[in-house]
């Protein structure tokens, strides 16, 4: 039987290099988004939208076809832990407990100013095709606004995520700081692996590969989902103006002096515990 757990959480964060990292491990199933959460979500709405098809199923009925999907995506991969992947599951979590009697989530964050400046880099790097992340002919301040807004690619699971924090399900939920994996990928590993009661792995941080060229090609954003090299901090310096990182840097509310129920590995805070640990790692922000 498979074990489902779910990896969620910013765009330009760490869930593609998390899951290659994680792919290493021959009992781990990880990659990039996966259909499976679209495909569930447009099946949930069918059968609630449809009358006739609503009329004729039982809750049992609706769980059962849910997990089926689940199960026929996941059917022919032979390994034991599978941990799919959409920024849409911490938005589901509710829906996830009525399908599965154990859910667990991973949600990788970063500050949002660098997430932007990432995207920024990844769009220009490319200028002759319109990257389908940006509205087409906007300047920078509309792009930003765009990205940041509540359909936004970077809005939408800012909202999500801050949804289940503060929810009766945060204890659920494993928030990790991209710049915290990139210090110290072997502690923030062994913490990953604690709260999912996983046996340890040695995983290799000097040469971690995963590319999805066909995807990114499709999305018009080369390098989207390549990860390629060692984990490591790289220090560099933003292209955005100075009032448009300060603004959005301040909206990382994972970092600030909250209550909440979920676990939080940042940088220079808290480490996931069964006690109380510290990381005091430090590192600059990388691409």
């Amino acid at each position: 039987m498979q074990r489902l757990n779910f990896l969620t959480g910013l765009p330009r964060s760490g869930s593609t290099l998390l899951a290659a990292i994680l792919r290493q491990n021959p009992a781990i199933e990880a990659g990039m988004t996966t259909p499976v959460g679209a495909l569930t979500r447009m099946m949930r709405l069918a059968m609630s939208q449809n009358l006739e098809i609503d009329a004729r199923l039982t809750d049992r009925q609706r769980i059962n076809i849910l997990r089926g999907v689940f199960d026929g995506y996941y059917r022919d991969c032979d390994r034991p832990i599978i941990f799919d992947t959409n920024r849409d599951w911490s938005a589901r979590v509710p829906e996830l407990l009525s399908l599965f009697d154990e859910v667990k989530l991973i949600a990788m964050v970063r500050d949002p100013a660098w997430i932007i400046d990432s995207l920024e880099r990844i769009i220009r790097r490319d200028p002759l095709r319109q990257s389908r992340v940006a509205a087409p002919g906007a300047n920078l301040d509309r792009r930003i606004e765009g990205v940041l807004g509540h359909d936004g690619i970077l809005g939408a699971p800012m909202a999500a995520l801050r949804e289940v924090m503060f929810s009766d399900h945060a204890t659920r939920l494993l928030v990790v700081e991209y710049d915290a994996l990139c210090a110290d990928p072997a502690r923030i590993l062994e913490q990953i692996y604690r709260f999912f009661d996983i046996p340890p792995h040695a995983h290799d941080f000097n040469h971690v590969e995963y590319r999805e060229d066909g995807f990114d090609e499709v999305v018009h954003t080369p390098g989207l989902h390549t990860v390629s090299g060692p984990v490591r901090e790289t220090a560099r310096q933003t292209i955005l103006p100075p009032d448009v990182f300060e603004r959005a840097s301040a909206s990382a509310f994972w970092r600030r002096d909250i209550t909440t129920g979920a676990s939080r590995i940042l940088l220079g805070g808290p480490d996931y515990s069964s006690s109380t640990l510290r990381n005091r790692a430090t590192a600059s922000p990388m691409s």
